[in-house]
C-alpha cells in the first residue's frame, strides 16, 4: 500500500511541477523575450500554436491532478488520529486556491481559443496562475510537514 501511495505522490508532483515549471518559463522567459522583436504576424501565429499546445497539456495536467490528489486525500486521511486541524486548514487553503487556478485555466480554454492579439499574454491571466501555482506548492509542503 506504501509503494501505491509514493507512486501516486509521485505522479501528483510531476504533474504540479510540469504544469507551474511551464507557465514559470512562459511567463518569466518566452514573452519577455519574445515581446517586440519580430514582426506582429509571425509572434500570432507562434502564440496561438504555444497556446492551443500549452492547453491541451494543462488539461490532460489538470485531469491527472484531481485524481491523484483525491487519493493522496485519502492515503492521508486514513490514519486519522495524525489528521491535525490545521492540517485540515491547510488543505481548505490548497483546494480553494487549486479551484482558482482551474478556473483560470477553464476560462481561457471556453473564451480564449482565438490567437493572441498584439500586447495580449501568450496564456491569459498567466501571472495570476502563477502566483496561485506558488501558493499551492507552499501549502503543500506545509501539508507534508503536519502530517
Amino acid at each position: 500500500m506504501r509503494a501505491l501511495a509514493s507512486i501516486n505522490h509521485w505522479i501528483h508532483l510531476t504533474s504540479v511541477v510540469i504544469w507551474v515549471g511551464s507557465l514559470a518559463f512562459i511567463v518569466m522567459t518566452l514573452t519577455p523575450a519574445i515581446r517586440g522583436k519580430f514582426p506582429q504576424e509571425s509572434t500570432k501565429v507562434f502564440f496561438a500554436d504555444i497556446r492551443r499546445r500549452y492547453f491541451r497539456m494543462s488539461g490532460i495536467l489538470l485531469a491527472l491532478i484531481l485524481v491523484t490528489g483525491g487519493i493522496n486525500v485519502h492515503f492521508a486521511l486514513q490514519d486519522t488520529e495524525r489528521v491535525s486541524k490545521l492540517w485540515i486548514i491547510f488543505l481548505g487553503i490548497k483546494l480553494a486556491l487549486f479551484t482558482g487556478f482551474a478556473s483560470i485555466y477553464l476560462l481561457n480554454v471556453l473564451y480564449k481559443s482565438n490567437p493572441p492579439e498584439p500586447g495580449e499574454e501568450i496564456v491569459p491571466y498567466s501571472s495570476i496562475s502563477l502566483m496561485l501555482g506558488f501558493l499551492i506548492i507552499l501549502c503543500a509542503a506545509f501539508l507534508r510537514y503536519l502530517h
